[in-house]
């Protein structure tokens, strides 16, 4: 996370790959509602593995709602600098490569395009291999306030070391489109790191959690807190918070071994 050039070079970063080219993995269909001018109809969502052709999709989606809502993006405005979404849009991007993301989808009855419900940004790392994010440079300095100390945190965590693993399963960022909020959509896409653990033979998952909701549903699936700061102890080399005036108390990283 901490070395995007700009979205040209971005495709010369490439991460561990795990996935062996096939078919689209279809993890899970879940019971959901689309809300729209209050009132909710049901629909299936499927859980999937997100093909090539929708990564722009994806990206997009990330950047109009997860910039947006993410609490620690909103304390730094991260939404206004231009070159900090980018950085994100970029991150993302060299993520989605590794192929282990999960895309929520709800078909267009129109025969158009499946609708993208919401998405998880999953990758996967392996202990003391040079292919890993931290050796990657951002360029904005609001993108840099935002990940360099995320990153710090996962390691004060000792993911590796408290699972007694050498790789685990990540993820960069979890969104869901406002209309299909509020009937646990979330807590699905965190379930279905189980398949993909199982799928793929990875046995840990580790994640940040930067708000008390998204902390709660982390609970609910059986993550458990691996480190826990309140944000006013989150400290630049000045002594200033880094997000000031976040409307949540602490920051946690949660981790579960899957299966």
């Amino acid at each position: 996370m901490s070395r995007v050039i700009n979205e040209s070079k971005s495709e010369e970063i490439i991460l561990p790959s795990i996935r062996t080219p096939g078919p689209i993995k279809i993890w899970k269909t879940v019971d959901g509602f689309k809300t729209i001018g209050g009132e909710s109809k049901p629909v299936k969502i499927v859980l999937q593995e997100i093909p090539e052709d929708r990564y722009q999709d994806i990206l997009d989606h990330m950047a109009a709602y997860f910039v947006i809502d993410e609490p620690c993006c909103v304390s730094l405005n991260l939404k206004d600098d231009s070159m900090a979404v980018k950085d994100l849009v970029n991150i993302w991007k060299i993520i989605l490569k590794q192929g282990l993301s999960v895309g929520a989808f709800v078909d267009d009855p129109k025969g158009g395009k499946p609708e993208i419900a919401g998405a998880n940004i999953i990758g996967f790392e392996i202990k003391d291999d040079d292919r890993s994010l931290d050796n990657y440079k951002i360029q904005s300095s609001t993108a840099k306030r935002l990940v360099e100390p995320v990153l710090k945190l996962c390691k004060e965590a000792k993911i590796y070391e408290h699972f007694n693993t050498d790789r685990y399963m990540f993820a960069f960022g979890l969104s869901v489109e406002p209309s299909y909020r509020g009937h646990n959509l979330g807590a699905h896409i965190l379930h279905a790191r189980e398949d993909i653990g199982r799928e793929y033979k990875i046995s840990v998952t580790a994640t940040p959690f930067s708000s008390a909701i998204s902390q709660k549903s982390a609970a609910r699936c059986g993550f458990e807190v691996l480190l826990s700061r309140d944000y006013d102890q989150i400290l630049d080399e000045e002594g200033k918070e880094i997000f000031p005036n976040i409307k949540f108390k602490t920051f946690k990283v949660m981790g579960k071994r899957l299966n």
